[in-house]
């Protein structure tokens, strides 16, 4: 029986919420038969030298996890610069092995890089795979030979008595021999789930076989030399027990195997080796998974920084909002951990050995103060990583500034080298990547929203359980709140736990007691200001601003602006932000309408927006849907030369025959008695009034703006369009488009191509012939709701407009169909935003359903 994608992802989330759970409970089982104290006490007892010899394993490990890029590229048949591929490798594993989603992660940095040095994305994506082989053939070569010479004596939870470890060893080694049989045997390419694969050598499959084994036997050394004396075991015996669990960890899916690789090592040993074995698998996944990390957040952001300098890249542009996008979110969650990590210290005892030399050095006053601001800079920190998710300027400042401060408190309060090394670590990374850090938002409103609050009070609750865990042994009484000496380290945590939480009840407080921000209205920007950027701006559509039925939220300057109108409990932006200096001031204006609309406790709405700002929208937590397509008619070529053309070249010559001729009036105040005669006859013979919103009206002062295309009649007008025209010569555009009774058949069609050869010869790169709404919404078996229905109403809504035919006579002249888009805060807000749209446009409810 086949199951569909969707019951594979529920059967996939099902299986690692179990697994965590049970691991959860495994945990929580060990962790109350001991105290924190005696596990702090074995990890101290770690000899140093143990410890450096464990980073000597772990350097050596990444060092030779490279080798798996050579390979892959060896399978390729392509050859790059040593030091290219050590980079690559270095930083995919560093993200990878501890992040997790090795395939996104360690794919996407590889894609980063080796798409800039010339390999394509089929070789990347053949690569990856390649190297997940070569880490899965090493799991069961290594493992095997492990588990089937030198099996396991003890296996947990007596689970002995039904399973052999030498079969698992030997199951292990068939699925070698099976893999070494395929390359032997297989040497034609052949077709696995729709996509054409072909196996390494023989020669380069026992590459893969030895590079594996190495790697692992390297990893696991890490860990070896850290074991304690109270688990004695052989090196052969502990890399079975090492590549089962890593194996465990794998399939859990859990970010570096998180705790479930713990659990199954602490399975395999006695009772009384559990706390020393603790303080080892700390150590352990400090070295192996967080320092890498560190590591290569560091040269992350140093070779971004180099790189963006350059800006000689084939895909620069591309390139570069990936790694816009990504940096910040990376970032935002290295310091959430920094800041986890100073919160949890703040709630363990110090060390004793270095609790001694700070006793000598500091006062108890120096010690009792950095020990409560360390936690609470802690804190503040994983406060701020949310700013830094969404690239606030302040964020970025507040969090060096504690990054310092946090160093200092933790020398002093605990002589803490780990946390100064943490914090310098993550502000040298942050250096290089300042400029990503930018946006002028306020604060509060854009980081202390009900998800981030949800997400720093189960920090809290963490920190809660993790202190009165630390200090179960303490007798809790009141005098404890006052009891201040270097020893009693149980007070320090209490009075550190009324500050934190003092800290987010204030913030928390603040936040609700902010008053609503006054909305910028019309009057805001004066006339000459919003025509001043009208005409200065390289879109059209910014000449809808001139009309009086929109109001406006500007930057400081008055130079850009977001015109919207205000309907129901929606605020619609008509278009995208006018004028922005570049994307982040694009990103400030949105960002901070969205704050407007939702200080009035509305929604933000962005009508008939394309694909310029669509990353920023996405950052501010829009989603977009497509609405539709504009044409725009290049003219550099434009011609009515061919067969295509001879309609038009008919209707042209027949306008003339009657009389008829095109003009552009610059100064139409004498015309306009006329052209509102013509109007008001259009409107009347279509039975129907005057929108607006995202069109024009025949309004005279904005009429009077701008130059008029005019179809005269034996010297009689009979038809017009207003022109609007961008500044940088990009393209030209019509808004109003009436004609009277008089008008011959054809005339639109007549003045359309007329003005298309007038922009031609004035050397405008393009004719904009408008929107076709939803038209060039493709669906399939994969469309997203909306698409279904647009798509519907697209093909069998002729009753209530004429989608179809539009679509077709714009198509006959043979544009470029741009996609336009509708964002909105959530798919639920989609219904109320096209009907507050709808309603704008039509003047009211009642024009929606009336003419």
């Amino acid at each position: 029986m086949k199951i569909s994608h969707k019951y594979r992802q529920i059967l996939s989330f099902g299986f690692i919420l179990a697994m965590l759970f049970l691991t959860g409970i495994f945990v929580d089982s060990f962790l109350d038969k001991y105290s924190l104290r005696q596990i702090m006490k074995d990890l101290n007892a770690i000899p140093m030298q143990n410890k450096l010899l464990a980073v000597f394993f772990m350097a050596a490990s990444y060092l030779f996890l490279t080798t798996y890029d050579f390979l892959g590229l060896r399978y390729l048949g392509r050859k790059l610069a040593a030091r290219k591929v050590v980079l690559a490798s270095f930083l995919s594993y560093g993200f990878s092995n501890s992040i997790g989603l090795s395939v996104l992660a360690s794919g996407s940095l590889r894609y980063r890089y080796y798409s800039s040095w010339g390999l394509s994305f089929p070789e990347i994506s053949r690569m990856v795979v390649f190297t997940s082989a070569t880490l899965w053939v090493g799991i069961l070569a290594l493992g095997g030979a492990a588990l089937t010479l030198a099996p396991v004596a003890e296996m947990p939870l007596k689970l002995h008595t039904f399973i052999n470890m030498r079969i698992i060893g030997a199951l292990f080694l068939t699925g070698i021999a099976v893999y070494y049989f395929l390359l032997v045997f297989f040497r034609k390419p052949f077709t696995l789930f729709g996509q054409e694969i072909t196996l390494p050598s023989p020669a380069l499959g026992l590459a893969q076989i030895t590079v594996g084994v190495t790697d692992w036997i390297l990893a696991g050394a890490v860990l070896y030399v850290l074991m304690p004396d109270s688990a004695p075991v052989g090196f052969m015996q502990f890399m079975g027990i090492y590549i089962l669990a890593q194996t465990i960890g794998l399939i859990s899916h859990v970010p570096g195997g998180a705790v479930v690789f713990e659990t199954v090592i602490l399975s395999f040993f006695p009772s009384a080796s559990v706390p020393s074995m603790i303080g080892s698998l700390l150590v352990y996944r400090v070295t192996y998974y967080i320092l890498p990390l560190l590591t290569a957040a560091i040269i992350l952001g140093i070779t971004e920084g180099a790189r963006q300098k350059e800006k000689v890249l084939s895909y620069a542009g591309y390139l570069n909002r990936i790694y816009r996008a990504v940096t910040p979110n990376l970032i935002s969650v290295i310091v959430f951990i920094v800041g986890a990590y100073m919160l949890f210290a703040g709630a363990t005892p110090i060390n004793p050995d270095r609790f001694s030399f700070v006793e000598k050095m500091f006062s108890l006053a120096v010690v009792e103060t950095s020990h409560f601001l360390a936690s609470i800079t802690g804190m503040g920190l994983i406060i701020l990583s949310g700013g830094l998710r969404k690239r606030i300027d302040l964020a970025y400042q507040l969090t060096m500034a504690l990054l310092a401060a946090g160093t200092i408190f933790g020398l002093l309060k605990g002589a803490e080298i780990e946390t100064a090394l943490f914090a310098v670590a993550i502000a040298a990374a942050m250096l290089p990547v300042r400029k990503l850090f930018n946006k002028r938002s306020p604060f509060f409103d854009e980081v202390l929203t009900k998800e981030w609050a949800a997400a720093v009070f189960a920090i809290l609750l963490v920190y809660v359980w993790l202190g009165f865990f630390s200090y179960k042994h303490v007798e809790y009484r009141s005098s404890l709140w006052w009891t201040f000496t270097f020893n009693d380290q149980a007070p320090r945590f209490l009075r550190t736990l009324v500050g934190v939480f003092s800290l987010m009840s204030a913030l928390l407080l603040y936040k609700f007691m902010q008053p609503s921000k006054k909305v910028r209205h019309y009057e805001a920007l004066s006339p000459e200001e919003i025509e001043n950027v009208v005409k200065n701006n390289s879109d059209t559509s910014a000449y809808l601003a001139l009309l009086q039925d929109k109001q406006f939220f500007t930057n400081d300057e008055h130079s850009s602006f977001i015109m919207y109108g205000i309907e129901g409990r929606c605020f619609v932006s008509m278009g995208d932000p006018v004028s922005a200096a570049d994307e982040d001031e694009a990103a400030e204006l949105i960002i901070g309408f969205r704050g407007l609309a939702q200080n009035h406790g509305c929604k933000a709405v962005f009508y008939e927006v394309g694909t310029q700002y669509i990353p920023q929208y996405i950052d501010a937590g829009f989603r977009i849907y497509k609405i539709g397509e504009e044409a725009r008619v290049p003219l550099n070529n434009f011609s009515l030369e061919g067969s295509h053309w001879s309609g038009t070249r008919n209707n042209l010559k027949k306008m003339e025959k009657e009389n008829c001729r095109f003009e552009i009036i610059e100064d139409t105040e004498s015309l306009l008695p006329e052209l509102k005669l013509i109007s008001d006859e259009w409107l009347a013979n279509k039975n129907t009034r005057e929108k607006r919103f995202s069109l024009g009206s025949f309004d005279v002062e904005y009429i009077k703006k701008m130059p008029v295309a005019v179809v005269f009649k034996d010297d009689a007008p009979v038809a017009f369009a207003n022109l609007w025209a961008a500044a940088d010569m990009d393209e030209l555009s019509i808004d109003l488009m009436r004609y009277g009774s008089a008008a011959p058949k054809g005339v639109m069609e007549y003045l359309f191509v007329k003005l298309m050869l007038h922009g031609k010869e004035k050397g405008y790169a393009y004719f904009n012939l408008g929107m076709a709404p939803l038209s060039g919404i493709d669906t399939h078996s994969f469309s997203p709701l909306w698409n279904r229905v647009a798509s519907a109403l697209f093909n069998h809504g002729e009753r209530f407009y004429n989608f179809k035919g539009l679509r077709s006579y714009k198509d006959k002249f043979n544009p470029q169909w741009q996609p336009k888009y509708i964002a909105v805060q959530s798919f639920f807000d989609l219904p109320s935003a096209l009907g507050s749209v709808a309603s704008l446009i039509s003047g009211g409810t009642g024009g929606i359903f009336g003419k």
